[in-house]
């Protein structure tokens, strides 16, 4: 199927639980590309949802899961990781028999080791990632081009329904993304080195640096610590959700430095440089697969 097909096949009613960036930006690519014929809102914050209405992110919303769920076609859950696995549980008995349920949030095995523990029918759940984002929040930032070439990775269960995988890979590429598939075990592992740990470093190196040194700080500070502007709640959920991974990214972190500081203790050069040299092919390299995914 060609990525023309997929905007021929609408879905009539979108539900998005969680209407922030991520959720606001779905709404906002579903909507552009005429995927979907509704987009349901659900939050908290009704004075919110209303002005995500009037800024025409959503066209109504509702602080009752229960009920929207009950008409979406598709429900897709935006909202911190750690609350994930409840709202799913909370969503599955109201929806209809053919509608699909799936996430965008980081961390997958929890979600699925906590639905599995309460031994609930997750047949309908695809677990899933757009690898997509911003230091900014909230839905006045949503971008209908974020997904545009970007990586989604989903990570379906033995339990999970094909129907309902091929679902929501076909609405991810129809929103410009490149759908791959893995374990959720094997996603938390690789995320947690190529995600949740330059957010742990940029978030220690910028609370490093002393206050009255920021007049000192270009470029180098702006790109190293731009993700240190996350919302630290998010996050936190997100380091106690994957903490076995992360710690040990987290370490295999700590060996390459200690090996750099030893480098520069001992005055080696040759060993300094073969170690920057390693991080510019790497850094490299991971430019070079951008620019393929990304032409």
């Amino acid at each position: 199927m060609n990525p023309a097909d997929h905007q021929n096949e609408s879905i009539g009613c979108l539900a998005i639980c969680g209407v922030g960036l991520i959720g606001g930006s779905i709404a906002r690519a579903a909507r552009s590309r005429g995927v979907v014929s509704e987009v349901i809102g659900i939050g908290k914050n009704q004075a919110r949802l209303q002005k995500a209405v009037e800024q025409g992110v959503i066209d109504r919303g509702s602080t009752e899961p229960e009920s929207a769920a009950a008409q979406a076609d598709l429900i897709i859950i935006c909202t911190p990781v750690d609350l994930i696995a409840s709202q799913v549980a909370q969503m599955l008995p109201h929806m209809r028999d053919s509608a699909t349920i799936t996430d965008a949030g980081s961390v997958k095995g929890e979600i699925v080791r906590e639905l599995q523990a309460e031994g609930i029918d997750a047949s309908q759940y695809v677990p899933g990632h757009p690898l997509a984002g911003s230091d900014k929040t909230g839905f006045e930032f949503a971008d209908p081009d974020l997904f545009e070439k970007a990586t989604i990775v989903l990570t379906p269960t033995a339990e999970t329904a094909d129907i309902h995988t091929r679902r929501v890979r076909t609405f991810w590429q129809a929103l410009g993304g490149n759908v791959l598939t893995m374990q959720p075990e094997e996603h938390d592992s690789v995320l947690a080195m190529t995600s949740h740990l330059p957010h742990l470093v940029a978030a220690a190196l910028a609370a490093a640096v002393q206050e009255d040194h920021l007049r000192l700080a270009s470029s180098g500070f702006r790109d190293s610590t731009r993700i240190a502007a996350g919302d630290p709640e998010l996050w936190t959920s997100i380091f106690r959700q994957n903490a076995a991974a992360t710690l040990a990214a987290a370490r295999e972190f700590q060996e390459k430095l200690t090996h750099l500081i030893t480098a520069i203790e001992q005055d080696n050069a040759d060993e300094l440089k073969a170690l920057l040299a390693e991080g510019k092919c790497r850094r490299d390299a991971w430019r070079e697969q951008r620019l393929r995914l990304e032409s």
